[in-house]
């Protein structure tokens, strides 16, 4: 009987295996169109245009309840990028480099002349990103503010990058229609509808996973230090694996300054996988609705689920609101996408389940969740969710994309969350 229970357990993780196969090679597929695309939370925005399903018959636009994570940024540097841009000028003195290490030595002082010592400061890619995103919203939805009220609130976390891509934000919005009543707005409690993050006892537990994942790869020193070096030497270098280690996160930080992706290309794709999937254990672990923590995560967002609601109720109720504009960080926006149950982010994985995720696709720079709503002229409310500027269905409520307003709160009532014991954390 044992001998049978271990053959049927061996089967189960072999034919789990084999369901993997396909996954991997779609995220490799995704990386070799994109290389930016590894980095996940440090990719730019990509805009991804979709399927635009027509509004039923004599239904219009009318409000619009938005969440946008802030745009590119620099990366935090630390002792890291000293380091670094210290070993590869010892490298290049001693005559150690290829040329291709000596292009990347000139792309790695490049980065850290732009990061300026400015930790986590918007680019200008940032703030573009984020005129296009509102540019596109004003286009689909300009019905919304040329028919209504004028009115707009927008709110942002305390944090610079955020209120930054605000101004960039809400700026377009003006430059399109001038007559827009916006009010600007940030602040302590504001934060607790922007930028949350899993109890520290989460945190720890994951990271405690990902150091048991991580040393199950060996990363490929051979390749990378055949493209980087003529010769090596531990003298001036150090440890490879860490030199690699270090050069990677270069590669990472070189995105939000437009830098191009040479550097990515010095590593293997399985060291690329594995880059990755230390990012996608922790974020959809820690801030998705995973089936290890998802139930000790979605608690926080329950205050940014109660205004989403409040505020809708009341656009719809007077009229008086074209648009309510929230603007934070990225741990915040993949557990709100969960607790709203959006497709691509609301699935409960395990750990394992969760390895070849695309995490690039929802949580990127400038990453966003619109919900449009629509009326006909029997005050009937439709609203369409928004994933990215696509339409995305709710995971478990039928229909879509339009769902009935009434029967999507009535599904997020039915799934609210129970508040844990563990300690909530408000971080940016």
């Amino acid at each position: 009987m044992k001998k049978t229970l271990s053959l049927l357990l061996l089967l189960a993780l072999c034919l789990g295996a084999q369901a993997q196969i396909p996954q991997k090679e779609a995220l490799l597929q995704d990386f070799h169109e994109r290389l930016y695309r590894v980095g996940m939370n440090m990719d730019p925005y990509e805009y991804l245009p979709g399927p635009q399903t027509p509004a039923p018959k004599g239904y219009k636009p009318f409000y619009i309840s938005h969440y946008g994570r802030h745009g590119s940024r620099s990366n935090w540097a630390g002792d890291l990028y000293a380091q670094i841009q210290a070993k590869y000028q010892r490298a290049a003195d001693a005559g150690l480099l290829t040329e291709e290490g000596l292009r990347t030595k000139e792309t790695i002082d490049r980065l850290i002349a732009l990061h300026d010592n400015m930790d986590g400061r918007l680019t200008p890619l940032g703030a573009e990103e984020h005129r296009q995103i509102a540019g596109r919203m004003y286009a689909n939805y300009a019905r919304v503010f040329k028919k209504g009220s004028k009115k707009v609130t927008a709110r942002s976390s305390v944090v610079p990058r955020v209120l930054v891509s605000m101004t960039a934000f809400t700026g377009e919005l003006l430059s399109r229609q001038s007559d827009l009543e916006i009010s600007w707005d940030t602040g302590e409690e504001i934060m607790k509808l922007v930028s949350t993050d899993s109890p520290r006892p989460v945190t720890k537990a994951v990271w405690d996973i990902i150091h048991r994942h991580q040393d199950k790869h060996t990363p490929d020193t051979l390749d990378f230090q055949r493209r980087v070096f003529l010769r090596t030497d531990p003298s001036v270098t150090g440890s490879t694996k860490t030199f690699m280690s270090q050069t990677f996160d270069m590669a990472v930080g070189c995105a939000a300054f437009e830098l191009g992706d040479r550097i990515f290309r010095l590593f293997t794709d399985e060291d690329l996988l594995a880059y990755n999937q230390i990012h996608v254990l922790s974020f959809y672990l820690r801030q998705c609705n995973s089936v290890e923590y998802g139930d000790d995560r979605m608690p926080s967002v329950n205050p940014t689920i109660e205004d989403i609601i409040e505020r809708a109720d009341a656009a719809i109720a007077t009229g008086e609101t074209a648009a309510d504009l929230r603007f934070g960080h990225d741990y915040h926006v993949l557990a709100l996408g969960s607790r709203l149950g959006l497709k691509g982010i609301a699935e409960r994985m395990t750990a394992e389940e969760c390895l070849y995720w695309p995490g690039w696709r929802y949580t990127p720079f400038a990453a966003n969740i619109q919900l449009i709503f629509y009326k006909n002229k029997q005050g009937d409310v439709l609203v369409k969710p928004l994933l990215n500027e696509r339409e995305t269905p709710v995971l478990g409520l039928e229909g879509g994309p339009y769902y009935s307003w009434e029967a999507y709160k009535a599904w997020l009532y039915a799934h609210w969350p129970k508040p844990t014991q563990m300690e909530t954390v408000n971080t940016f």
